[in-house]
């Protein structure tokens, strides 16, 4: 503001001497670009005074009369610098038709600018040709500037927006991996009691079946909240190694069948954030899937080993023969299910491991291989 007011001031005090055609284009192109401040800057109106100000400017081309003498000089100079900042701003800010006005009128005044500097001084047509060609690439370049500027903001803003939208699709399906053995245990274990009829065992399995729902709801609460805050962005929780005691104790304590957890000693030191977190969801994809499909699984065990630059997990049941007393199945929804394995499949292959799932003579085996942690770098 301060600028726009000392070249208000200058102007109008040099006028008598220099010509208000010289001054007061000059005067309106950075009037126009700082006397807003950076909150007009930054906002679409910036548009608006870029046409204005080069409406100005080609007006006092078109009515200037006579050299450029004296104090003239100054603001020849000052108005195509002025004008071509501003220019360079709207196109940046402004909304896109606005922008293309404020470029092509930007460029038609800052090109014939020179008409004033040279009317009456005799020039030759080569003169008319150098200045009226430099002062038109200068119009071009602020419009070419700006117009980069925006095209780079603009990739940013769609970089973000697929960035939150992948990590909106990890956080579903982390709502699939991470809470759907919990309601598929809560389901299960209700079919359970049920088929037993027996009263003095429901409110264990009440208790249970309370637990594996909170839970489930505060999972789901938080996963939602993300969601609703837009908030998704990279840096969202990674499961690590450790998890997997409290994953697999839950499990447990949640249903009818024990899990045997077998990790490796300093496994945690060995294995990538990014390779740990995998694990952890296969392991919770694997363990849903026994509730789903092997409710009458007497154990599951889950191993997690090495092998030179190796980590290698199996997660085995024993639910090849069901029992004729067993619980019923849980219901599956038409064309849902089984995608759990396949996305995770993608992702240990992205990591560099191998994922393979298929019936064993004891049950269902899932054995994948991920590198570990000195084998990745």
């Amino acid at each position: 503001m301060l600028v726009a007011i000392v070249a208000a001031i200058g102007g109008i005090v040099s006028t008598p001497s220099a010509g208000w055609t010289v001054t007061v284009p000059a005067v309106a192109a950075v009037f126009g670009l700082v006397a807003p401040g950076e909150r007009w800057r930054g906002h679409r109106q910036t548009g608006v005074s870029a046409c204005v100000a080069a409406a100005v400017s080609l007006l006092c081309t078109a009515l200037h009369r006579g050299p450029v003498t004296g104090l003239a000089g100054i603001w020849v100079l000052v108005e195509p610098v002025g004008l071509a900042a501003l220019v360079s701003t709207a196109v940046r800010y402004a909304r896109v038709r606005m922008a293309i006005g404020a470029g092509a009128l930007g460029v038609l005044a800052l090109g014939t600018q020179p008409l004033r500097m040279l009317q009456g001084a005799s020039a030759t047509w080569t003169e008319y040709v150098f200045f009226l060609g430099c002062w038109t690439l200068a119009g071009l370049a602020a419009v070419t500037i700006g117009l980069a500027s925006r095209l780079a903001a603009r990739r940013r803003s769609q970089a973000r927006a697929e960035i939150r939208h992948r990590e909106r699709l990890a956080l579903a399906g982390d709502l699939h991996d991470l809470v759907a053995h919990d309601v598929t245990g809560i389901v299960l274990e209700a079919q359970a009691t049920r088929a037993e009829a027996n009263p003095a065992q429901a409110p264990e399995a009440l208790d249970r079946i309370e637990q594996a729902g909170l839970q489930a709801l505060a999972a789901m609460d938080r996963t939602v909240a993300i969601l609703r805050s837009g908030a998704a962005e990279p840096g969202t929780r990674l499961y690590g190694v450790a998890d997997l005691a409290e994953l697999t104790d839950r499990f447990t304590a949640t249903g009818r069948i024990p899990v045997h957890l077998d990790i490796t000693p300093d496994l945690a030191d060995r294995v990538s954030r990014e390779a740990a977190d995998a694990a952890y969801r296969l392991v919770a994809e694997a363990l849903t899937n026994v509730r789903r499909h092997a409710s009458h699984a007497t154990e599951v065990s889950v191993t997690l080993t090495t092998e030179a630059t190796t980590l290698r997990l199996r997660i085995a049941d024993t639910g090849s023969r069901p029992p004729a007393s067993r619980p019923p199945r849980l219901p599956r929804s038409p064309g849902h299910g089984g995608a759990g394995l396949l996305g995770l499949a993608a992702r240990f292959e992205t990591l560099g491991g191998t994922l393979n799932a298929g019936p064993d003579r004891t049950g269902w085996l899932v054995q994948a291989t991920l590198p570990l942690a000195e084998a990745a770098t």
